[in-house]
């Protein structure tokens, strides 16, 4: 007997999927990635020969050939390659626009980041990112094979993390933390006319935001991401930038006053802290290097 379904009107559905800054590379021994973060977007690297030391928060894990890394949305991040003579890698950036933020809360949540050869994850995962490495070796890749992959690399995800917060349950950490990092992440990206970033307590603000006290405000954020969260922003501010330097027309004085700096001397004297050299030489080292973070839309 057939079953009977009764008549209802489904919602719609739509989600866009960005590819961002699919590449291969082949460093030596000594090579440093410098630690940068992703705003809404999971990293996936995995290690095709060789081996070097990935850094997340204040975890570092050797990754061998094989070993898959998956960086979570606003986890800071370093890679390097301290042991071995070289390394050989494939990396892909995933934009996500989903509206299933549940989704992004259990990837922040229970992602372990480290997923050698063998684990479950790991065989889910790395061929589908194999197949993606080489559809884009092709001339004109097609797009479909690249969205199948990318979408079954997430079905995938999402089966393994829901499994997992099933039998973790008390150990699921509410969305908490990642809030506070979006608000730290907002002084950055964005100047509100009634803030000055280089007066008051900033960290103050968000805790009262929040509805918590300063102490409990620090004590969760650096417990979540692996650092406090002046250093946090400290990240933000370094990488966006190193980001506009190379990317944008801007004066270096619009810069500065752009990540949070009221005289460019002070900026310069930070930035050659961060970078070994002042932001002009910067600028002029490094517009044809780092950074192309053009996206290939797969979906929309």
């Amino acid at each position: 007997m057939s079953t009977i379904y009764p008549e209802k009107v489904f919602p719609h559905f739509r989600s866009e999927i960005c590819l961002f800054s699919p590449h291969t590379r082949h460093v030596e021994k000594g090579w440093i990635c410098g630690r940068h973060v992703h705003h809404m977007m999971l990293e996936m690297l995995l290690v095709l020969d060789g081996s070097q030391t990935a850094i997340l928060g204040s975890k570092e894990y050797e990754q061998q050939a094989g070993d898959l890394i998956i960086v979570s949305p606003m986890q800071v991040h370093d890679f390097q390659v301290r042991q071995a003579d070289n390394a050989s890698f494939f990396t892909m950036h995933i934009h996500l626009d989903l509206e299933d933020t549940a989704f992004l809360h259990l990837i922040g949540a229970l992602n372990h980041s480290y997923y050698p050869q063998g684990h479950p994850l790991n065989d889910n995962l790395v061929p589908s990112m194999r197949r993606i490495m080489n559809t884009l070796y092709q001339e004109n890749s097609p797009r479909i094979p690249l969205l199948r992959e990318l979408y079954t690399i997430l079905g995938h995800m999402q089966d393994y993390f829901a499994a997992a917060k099933d039998k973790q349950e008390t150990a699921f950490q509410s969305e908490l933390p990642t809030r506070i990092a979006r608000e730290i992440q907002g002084r950055v990206l964005r100047r509100d006319e009634d803030e000055s970033s280089s007066t008051g307590d900033w960290l103050e603000e968000i805790s009262r935001r929040f509805g918590m006290s300063r102490r409990h405000c620090h004590r969760i954020f650096t417990q979540a991401f692996g650092m406090p969260p002046r250093e946090y922003l400290m990240v933000l501010k370094q990488q966006e930038a190193m980001h506009m330097l190379v990317t944008s027309n801007e004066s270096i004085e619009q810069i500065a006053y752009r990540v949070g700096y009221e005289n460019v001397q002070s900026f310069s004297r930070q930035f050659a802290a961060w970078a070994g050299c002042t932001p002009s030489v910067f600028r002029k080292n490094n517009m044809d290097q780092c950074f192309h973070l053009t996206p290939i839309d797969v979906g929309s």
